[in-house]
């Protein structure tokens, strides 16, 4: 039977690893999204491209990047029990893309768009709650000896 710590630790695990899961389909979503439709998701994003120099930019990013983001959410999944330092770098993946946004805040302005304000805190609260849900280290079994 599990004591109070460890079945608390194996909650926190579990709800970190379908955190990052989630992640990891969003990231896909977004890469889908993109490769079949970069006019609409770049217009809902604020921006136009037009001319293939910027569509190669957008695909690089959106499609390409995006995909490695969300190959290496899966494997942050997969591996969130024993390798939780994985977890630890997606959440700073994702609060690195809040202080980009954040820092165009104060150089460029308040974006126009409610959507960018939605991802902006999607990002913050998503980074902060998996680097929270890390799992702490239980106590190491006693040699027998």
């Amino acid at each position: 039977m599990l004591g109070p710590r460890e079945g608390g630790t194996r909650v926190r695990e579990r709800a970190r690893q379908v955190l990052l899961a989630v992640t990891a389909l969003i990231f896909l979503g977004i890469a889908a999204g993109s490769l079949v439709a970069p006019h609409r998701m770049a217009r809902d994003l604020g921006y136009t491209l037009d001319n293939v120099d910027a569509l190669n930019e957008f695909r690089a990013i959106y499609v390409g990047l995006w995909l490695a983001k969300a190959a290496f959410f899966v494997v942050a999944a997969r591996r969130a029990a024993d390798l939780p330092l994985l977890g630890d770098l997606g959440g700073m993946l994702l609060l690195g893309q809040t202080v980009g946004r954040l820092s165009s805040l104060i150089l460029d302005g308040l974006p126009a768009r409610p959507m960018i304000w939605t991802v902006l805190l999607v990002e913050a609260a998503g980074g902060i709650v998996v680097l929270l849900l890390r799992p702490r280290a239980l106590a190491p079994a006693r040699m027998k000896g």
